[in-house]
């Protein structure tokens, strides 16, 4: 018998109450654990170095995932081969060697690629560059699920894009046009995912209308028109490689625009990420920049979604002693915290209103899947939720409302969870006892009862 002739007749005979399962809405609440953020993708603090062109006798990967990194540093170093259009067969299937152990152990990575690893040497040509990321595009490509973001790199001292030679240097009349050149080649790569470059100076220098030190511009920055699309300014990210240290973090930012520069940041992280690392407690007024006060401040303004657990090693005994450390671990980035669930049945449909609040640092910026799922012991339903994950902005909460029908579901006790992306890089919500293994979801009610 069809399930809405049996709802009319139990409604007719007085069998069915409005309540529970009926009109009225079923409210829960849900605890939050910080601690569960630990274990998801695309944020946190990461560990480095894991060279892709070194081989080694063990699954460091693996071994990273096991101590509970989600993300590591791992460059590639083509120092050896300036003068070399060609880049070796048994090189490449090193790097593959090792993509391949990255993607089996779970975690992902943080790329760049680069020819110096100190302020000595000078940059290839353009052309050698390009060559060479030609070479890598289909590797690259066939394990872009692995990287979780990449950085400009290429050029300038350990790709740090600062003391550029040759093609690059300041004096070339050319060098605005082959740096972008370089950065359109890893667009094209990798057309899904963000490229972070080193200061926003770089990046209107690029694409706006900056042209010489002074100038504030902001032509090339991300607007709410052009996020998340495939303009690429909207695909320009920021990683600052010396967080802290001085007020303009050591050249991030302009001596005499240094908080134009971090507006234009703290703009942008609202829709790409930010990461990077410390280079040190600074010298005399500004060491008091790196104390957790101001620390969790600026972290929490501009967005930062990852940071160098290997780097700079004061200033990480600093956050420790200092009562930060355990904070900053688990709000990089973003922190899904389920806050309330009410659901309301009828014969047809169950409504759900989800409320699910981001109390991270910054927001998702590799987008997932969300989607409800009732499921028992014999059937499972999906639901897919139409929403961009990268706008779960960090301090605010979002209500996810949703009726979900039960015309083709089955009669029986199920239970409801929420799924944020799939394993490996399914992510836990931040509360406790709420993750389910079976699914890779999270379980955010049961006891619902389809007739």
């Amino acid at each position: 018998m069809k399930k809405q002739i049996i709802w009319s007749l139990l409604v007719a005979l007085g069998l069915i109450a409005c309540g529970g399962g009926g009109s009225t809405p079923d409210s829960s609440q849900y605890t939050a654990d910080d601690s569960v953020n630990l274990l998801n993708p695309d944020r946190g603090l990461y560990d480095a170095d894991y060279a892709l062109e070194k081989h080694k006798d063990y699954d460091r990967f693996a071994d990273a995932y096991e101590k509970g990194y989600r993300l590591v540093y791992a460059p590639i170093y083509l120092g050896d081969y300036k003068s070399t259009t060609t880049l070796p067969a048994d090189f490449l299937e090193i790097i593959e060697e090792n993509l391949i152990q990255a993607k089996n152990s779970g975690l992902k990575l943080i790329l760049r690629i680069k020819y110096r690893n100190d302020m000595g040497g000078d940059d290839p040509t353009k052309e050698i560059i390009l060559g060479h990321l030609e070479q890598l595009k289909t590797l690259l490509q066939s394990y872009k699920s692995t990287i979780s973001v990449i950085q400009a790199g290429l050029i300038g001292a350990w790709g740090e894009w600062h003391s550029f030679t040759g093609d690059f240097d300041d004096d070339n009349a050319e060098h605005v046009n082959n740096r972008k050149a370089l950065v359109e080649k890893l667009v094209e790569i990798f057309p899904d995912k963000y490229i972070q470059i080193r200061t926003p100076e770089h990046k209107e220098e690029l694409w706006g209308d900056y042209k010489q030190e002074g100038d504030t511009t902001t032509k090339a920055k991300i607007t709410v028109d052009i996020a998340y699309s495939d303009d690429i300014r909207a695909k320009i990210g920021h990683h600052n490689d010396c967080v802290l240290a001085s007020k303009t973090d050591m050249g991030t930012y302009e001596t005499d625009h240094i908080e134009f520069w971090k507006s234009y940041v703290e703009n942008d992280s609202k829709y790409s990420p930010v990461g990077g690392e410390t280079c040190g407690i600074g010298d005399g007024e500004d060491a008091s920049l790196s104390d957790c006060t101001n620390a969790l401040a600026e972290f929490k303004k501009m967005g930062y979604s990852y940071l160098n657990e290997a780097y700079h090693p004061d200033v990480l005994e600093k956050w420790k002693t200092g009562g930060c450390y355990e904070t900053i671990k688990t709000d990089l980035g973003y922190k899904l915290v389920a806050k309330s669930l009410s659901t309301t049945s009828s014969s047809q449909s169950l409504k759900v209103e989800f409320k699910l609040a981001n109390e991270g640092f910054g927001a998702p910026y590799v987008p997932f899947d969300i989607n409800f799922i009732l499921y028992n012991g014999e059937h499972k339903y999906s639901y897919s939720v139409d929403i961009d994950s990268r706008t779960l902005a960090p301090n605010k909460t979002r209500e996810l409302s949703q009726s979900l029908s039960l015309a083709s579901v089955e009669s029986g006790s199920y239970c409801l969870d929420i799924q944020l992306g799939k394993a490996p890089y399914a992510i836990h919500l931040a509360n406790k006892d709420i993750w389910n293994s079976s699914y890779s979801s999270n379980k955010l009610k049961c006891d619902i009862e389809v007739e």
